[in-house]
């Protein structure tokens, strides 16, 4: 594995945690808290692996400059920022919510 395959690691790892908190909703709309317990630590687990893929992976490679012109880098920047701001709060929210679980 190289620092190029690292991108589509981390699309899979999302697609995994994506699955996992699915099917824990749907444990604990069924009220099998257990199962819902698991798919949700498992779905951390997971997430945790790719915030450690995408931190190598931006360690190794850097920023890549996006090549886009006009309202298309508006609004990758726009999407860009507002997803910055949210994802150095998930670890903060993510601690808060196990303390609370």
């Amino acid at each position: 594995m190289t620092y190029s395959d690292l991108p589509l690691l981390n699309a899979l790892l999302n697609i995994t945690t994506t699955i996992l908190l699915l099917i824990g909703f749907y444990f604990i709309r069924k009220k099998q808290v257990l199962h819902h317990r698991q798919m949700m630590i498992s779905a951390l687990v997971v997430s945790v692996g790719f915030l450690t893929s995408y931190l190598v992976y931006h360690f190794e490679v850097g920023s890549v400059r996006f090549a886009g012109v006009g309202i298309a880098r508006t609004v990758y920047f726009i999407v860009l920022i507002s997803h910055s701001v949210l994802a150095a709060a998930v670890p903060f929210l993510a601690v808060i919510t196990l303390s609370r679980a």
